[in-house]
């Protein structure tokens, strides 16, 4: 999963940088849910173009972890201009959101329906958590909130909510409780990647699809170029669904 991850960060960071030579890898967060506990790491700001992100995505063992990226201009003030890449948490849920800021409108709109208890729990103050934050309101209203675990239909049925909020625009969400990865994807390219198994090893066919099934890598790109997916992925179409994590190469849709 590593060589896999590398490498679509590095084919995106390449891409951008060939229209723009100061553009790099200047930030990321990571998230992962643990039973009841919440664990989420931002590097904000990278300076070094030697730190790689790949380690700390992958050091929890988690069922889902989630991770967000920033690919900027080399620029001082590139952390002041920019949204916060840090993951939104609440309790035993994250989320991220990968587009730019909400019209000012849809911004007021959304956060007039987001009950006080939640607004209270706001710690980034950026569009990315007030999208995150609604879609934990539809949680909510539902009372799946505050259920042992919400079910898969309640996470797409809070997604829908959430995403006809945000009008006809590209929108592209994930959120987990550790048990459910939910996903809106409007907009821009999904990957769904399966991670080839280690060189030189010899299976059998029935070890092979085991081992198949219990990884998953689910890549965005904001700008995915139009060609053929990468060897071993398979395009996403758009639509919000569901992944349960322990089967993570299975997506479910109402």
């Amino acid at each position: 999963m590593a060589e896999v991850l590398d490498e679509r960060l590095h084919a995106r960071v390449a891409r951008v940088a060939d229209t723009a030579t100061t553009h790099k890898l200047r930030g990321w967060s990571v998230g992962a849910v643990v039973g009841n506990e919440t664990f989420v790491q931002a590097r904000p700001i990278v300076r070094d173009a030697l730190t790689e992100p790949v380690e700390d995505v992958l050091r929890t063992p988690a069922p889902c972890i989630l991770a967000s990226f920033h690919v900027g201009t080399d620029d001082e003030r590139f952390a002041e201009s920019h949204p916060s890449v840090r993951l939104a948490r609440f309790r035993r849920w994250i989320g991220t959101r990968a587009e730019a800021e909400l019209d000012a409108d849809t911004r007021r709109r959304i956060r007039d329906e987001i009950p006080d208890f939640l607004a209270r729990s706001a710690t980034i103050n950026n569009d990315s958590e007030l999208v995150f934050l609604r879609f934990l309101a539809a949680l909510h209203a539902s009372g799946a909130l505050g259920a042992p675990f919400a079910t898969p239909e309640d996470v797409r049925r809070a997604l829908r909510t959430t995403a006809a909020l945000l009008g006809d625009n590209h929108i592209n969400v994930m959120v987990s409780d550790g048990r459910t990865l939910g996903v809106i994807h409007r907009g821009g390219t999904m990957y769904s990647v399966a991670p080839p198994l280690p060189a030189g090893r010899a299976v059998r066919p029935d070890d092979e699809t085991r081992a198949a099934a219990r990884h998953n890598l689910l890549w965005y790109d904001p700008d995915g170029p139009p060609e053929l997916p990468p060897s071993g992925a398979e395009r996403v179409a758009e639509g919000i669904f569901t992944i349960e994590c322990l089967r993570p190469r299975l997506l479910a849709k109402d």
